[in-house]
């Protein structure tokens, strides 16, 4: 255990640069902090020490319920709310890096559409109009938010991907079939933000489509950004 009781669980660069901001600081109890994106489950348990603290993303039930059984404190960063507005506009500047990287178009040239308009869909639409970057937006929530980012807001289904040079996606289900994404034309950027696709990814890379699901994207483009907005959260929640 490190001199200020502290273990950084480190499974990427950006928490690496959280174990450099947090190396002054001091804990109470022992204090384990794993990435966001890591479910923790009982066997992640079986090595942390009773009556400590663990600030994590997600976890199991099971590991819900020996922490409890233990003692141990778990403090879960993704139902801060603070936290998921900066993880938010992080991910969005990441899908924008991803869409200069991929497109062989200027994405000032792109068409692009927005795969719902939750938090994530919010920050990834803000990001695109600040550029003037042409957006549509498909959602099934209250279309007037949305028009405010987008040139056109379109139902959630029935899609015609033939206008676009780019689509993301922020929903976290299969919202888009086979049939319809035979539409979408070779050489498209297909951007995926949610924990789960919404469409085949293998389908669509057989069709020509760039497709890919980008998981934990803040820890891959702004490390430094990210592991500075869960020090912020941990400084506020473990005293």
């Amino acid at each position: 255990m490190s001199k200020n009781n502290l273990t950084v669980h480190q499974s990427d660069e950006r928490m690496f640069f959280l174990q450099r901001l947090l190396t002054r600081t001091q804990f109470a109890a022992p204090t384990h902090i794993f990435a966001p994106n890591i479910n923790v489950d009982v066997n992640t348990l079986a090595d942390i020490e009773d009556g400590a603290n663990i600030v994590l993303g997600k976890c199991t039930d099971e590991a819900v319920a020996l922490a409890e059984s233990r003692d141990i404190k778990l403090y879960n960063i993704m139902k801060n709310e603070r936290f998921q507005a900066i993880n938010s506009r992080l991910t969005a500047e990441g899908a924008l890096m991803v869409m200069i990287e991929h497109s062989i178009k200027s994405i000032s040239d792109c068409n692009v559409l927005v795969l719902g308009f939750g938090r994530m869909g919010a920050a990834v639409a803000k990001v695109l109009s600040k550029l003037d970057i042409s957006t549509d937006i498909a959602t099934t929530s209250s279309l007037r938010p949305a028009y405010a980012f987008a040139n056109k807001v379109v139902p959630m289904s029935k899609f015609d991907f033939a206008p676009y040079d780019i689509v993301i996606n922020t929903v976290p289900l299969a919202v888009v079939n086979d049939a319809d994404l035979m539409s979408m034309q070779k050489g498209t950027v297909y951007i995926d933000l949610a924990s789960k696709p919404a469409i085949n990814l293998e389908y669509a890379k057989y069709l020509g489509i760039d497709a890919d699901i980008y998981p934990a994207l803040p820890a891959k483009t702004c490390p430094y950004s990210a592991a500075k907005a869960m020090q912020e959260y941990i400084s506020e929640v473990i005293k």
